[in-house]
């Protein structure tokens, strides 16, 4: 999905509305997660993995069930070069795994000379925004030093308007993982990346995972349901996407 360049001048700031009401989803006759997605994105492309550890002990289980993230996207692209701050993470994938090419350190306050005397096509954001204090600043900062130097991000965020939060809205409830700062729409993601001085180029709603059975989908009651609301209506998706112009 793509937005219509009129909201160009909002996102701006150039022009102002109380009640803007935009299309962000079509009708789908698939549903798609959000490994695949970036699979393909990164596909026989130089990308930059931020934040490629996971918890330890969630790393092996996730290699077994094929949803490990770092393991895809260095299968996928044509060089995949990990960056986390979670040193006993990085120890474990490169001693314990044997993937070379992972570094600890922080994007933003350190000169990371892998990253920095290279051309990248892709730095992948995963599910990071959410966690970070003042995701604008952050992004701000991501584009005065890696402007020339990366070409587009690819950030992946919880969507605010997913059927889950739907269903416990209407129960007067909020499910909330612990350590989040934000939800985002498209807008309010698209929002944050003009004003830190990039350009949203297009953005997708997709679930978190692939399906692991996908028989439950068609047999089963609930799994026919979640099948009609996620195809009819993809903005209730668990996931949003957005690919983003450095």
């Amino acid at each position: 999905m793509e937005f219509d360049k009129s909201v160009q001048n909002y996102l701006s700031g150039l022009d102002f509305s109380s009640g803007l009401v935009l299309d962000i989803a079509k009708k789908e006759n698939s549903i798609f997660d959000r490994i695949s997605i970036l699979e393909s994105l990164s596909k026989d492309k130089k990308i930059i993995h931020l934040g490629c550890c996971d918890h330890i002990p969630l790393i092996q289980k996730k290699i077994k069930n094929n949803t490990w993230l770092h393991g895809r996207l260095c299968k996928s692209s044509k060089r995949c070069i990990g960056i986390d701050i979670n040193e006993d993470g990085v120890n474990f994938i490169k001693n314990n795994l044997g993937f070379g090419d992972v570094l600890c350190g922080d994007i933003i306050e350190e000169d990371i000379n892998s990253i920095t005397e290279e051309h990248w096509d892709y730095m992948v954001l995963g599910e990071i925004l959410e966690h970070v204090d003042n995701p604008g600043l952050f992004l701000s900062s991501i584009q005065s030093k890696y402007h020339g130097i990366v070409d587009r991000l690819v950030i992946t965020v919880p969507n605010a308007f997913s059927y889950q939060n739907i269903r416990y809205t209407f129960s007067n409830k909020e499910c909330i993982n612990t350590d989040h700062r934000y939800w985002f729409t498209p807008y309010t993601l698209a929002k944050i990346v003009t004003l830190a001085g990039m350009q949203v180029e297009k953005f997708f709603f997709c679930i978190p995972f692939p399906r692991s059975n996908g028989l439950f989908h068609y047999i089963h009651p609930k799994g026919r349901f979640l099948d009609f609301i996620y195809k009819h209506y993809p903005s209730t998706r668990q996931t949003l996407v957005m690919v983003v112009v450095i």
